[in-house]
C-alpha cells in the first residue's frame, strides 16, 4: 500500500470522523443526522439517541478523527472507532436498506480496515497467542498460568491467593451487579478460572485433574438445567437437591485442593513448588 493512498485515505476518513462529531454536537446540524426508513432502523437509531450512546459515538468519532489527522496514536485511533464503524454499516445495511447509506457505511468500514491494515505492525504484540503484563514473567507466575492454562502446576499458596481473588469477584457480581441473567451468566464463567487453578493445583499434589470431572459434570447439568428454565428452553427449574448436591461436591474438591500437600518431584507438569 503506497504511502500517498495511505495519506489520503487517513486525510479522507480523519475528516469524515470529524465532520460527522461536529455535525451532531451542533446546535443546528449542517445535514440530516440518518434516523432510519425501516422499522428496525428507526427503532434502533431511536433507542441509541435516547440513551445518549448515539452522543458517545459521535463523540468518538470526533476525537478519534482529530487524532487521526493529527498524527497523533493513530493506531490506537483506527482501533477505538472500529466498532462504531461497524455498527454503522450494521444498521445501515442490514437493517436500514437505503442504498447510499450502506454505500457510505461500507466505504467507512473498508477505509477504517485499510488504515489498520497499514498500521498492522503496531497491532502484532496485541495478536501474541501467550502475552504477560507489567511485572509479569512468561514462565513464572501470570494471568495465564494461574488461570487460564491447566496444563502446569500451581503451589498451595498461589492457589490459595488465586482461589481468593476468584471468590472475590463471584462476590461482587453476586452482591452488586446481580442483575437478571446477565450477572448469572458472569458468575457462571467464574467457573473456568476456578477449574483451571484447581486442575494445576491437582498437578502439584500429584492427582491426576480427571478427578475435577466429577463436580464438572454437577455443575453442568445444574446449571444447564437453570438456564434451560430460565431462557424458557423447557419448564422447570433443577430440583433443590441437585443444586446442593453441585456446590457441596464441588467446595469440598475446592477445600481438598487447598490443604493437599504438594508433592516433592518434579513430574510431567513441572518442577516441584514445595
Amino acid at each position: 500500500m503506497s504511502k500517498t493512498l495511505i495519506l489520503i485515505a487517513r486525510v479522507v476518513f480523519g475528516a469524515w470522523m470529524v465532520a460527522n462529531g461536529v455535525n451532531h454536537f451542533l446546535g443546528s446540524p449542517l445535514y440530516a443526522e440518518a434516523v432510519g426508513h425501516e422499522p428496525m432502523a428507526i427503532q434502533l437509531m431511536a433507542a441509541f439517541q435516547h440513551s445518549k450512546m448515539f452522543d458517545v459515538a459521535m463523540f468518538i468519532e470526533l476525537v478519534t478523527g482529530a487524532l487521526i489527522l493529527a498524527g497523533a496514536v493513530v493506531p490506537a485511533a483506527l482501533a477505538v472507532v472500529m466498532p462504531v464503524s461497524v455498527c454503522a454499516a450494521y444498521w445501515a445495511v442490514i437493517l436500514d436498506h437505503q442504498p447510499v447509506e450502506a454505500i457510505l457505511a461500507v466505504l467507512a468500514v473498508t477505509l477504517n480496515a485499510g488504515l489498520c491494515l497499514a498500521y498492522f505492525e503496531y497491532y502484532t504484540d496485541m495478536l501474541k497467542q501467550r502475552a504477560v503484563t507489567v511485572d509479569e514473567a512468561m514462565d513464572g507466575a501470570n494471568y495465564e498460568n494461574t488461570y487460564a492454562y491447566p496444563g502446569g502446576r500451581t503451589s498451595q499458596k498461589d492457589y490459595a491467593m488465586a482461589l481468593a481473588i476468584a471468590l472475590l469477584a463471584f462476590c461482587f457480581y453476586k452482591i452488586v451487579s446481580n442483575v437478571g441473567l446477565n450477572g448469572q451468566w458472569v458468575m457462571t464463567t467464574l467457573l473456568f478460572p476456578g477449574f483451571v487453578v484447581a486442575a494445576r493445583r491437582f498437578h502439584d499434589m500429584g492427582q491426576s485433574a480427571k478427578l475435577l470431572l466429577i463436580p464438572l459434570a454437577l455443575d453442568v447439568l445444574a446449571l444447564g438445567w437453570h438456564y434451560a428454565d430460565a431462557l424458557k428452553i423447557r419448564e422447570g427449574a433443577p430440583p433443590d437437591a441437585l443444586l446442593w448436591l453441585a456446590v457441596l461436591v464441588t467446595t469440598g474438591f475446592a477445600l481438598w485442593a487447598l490443604v493437599g500437600k504438594a508433592k516433592d518431584a518434579d513430574n510431567k507438569y513441572g518442577a516441584a513448588t514445595a
